[in-house]
């Protein structure tokens, strides 16, 4: 499996759980409605709509964003390894 594809798999599997859980209204740390918005706004500091589409999209390596992501879904998607 190449790179894009690894990507848009993740990118996928992100979306439908954001639909599975707004459907079951679920609602983030801060008690918005789950979306990539509210996501952002859950980040402490706070980023934009656009920062949390372009992580889950592959087109930027954010950690604490991707951190953030995971937290709000309750699934890990992206793999860490130990700085040496």
């Amino acid at each position: 499996m190449d790179e894009q594809e690894r990507k848009n798999r993740i990118r996928v599997r992100i979306k439908k759980r954001m639909i599975d859980l707004q459907s079951a209204g679920k609602k983030t740390n801060k008690g918005e409605s789950v979306s990539e918005a509210a996501i952002g706004r859950a980040c402490n500091p706070p980023v934009s709509r656009v920062a949390v589409h372009l992580t889950i999209k592959g087109a930027c390596e954010s950690s604490r964003i991707r951190e953030q992501i995971e937290s709000e879904l309750g699934e890990t998607y992206w793999l860490r390894r130990k700085a040496a």
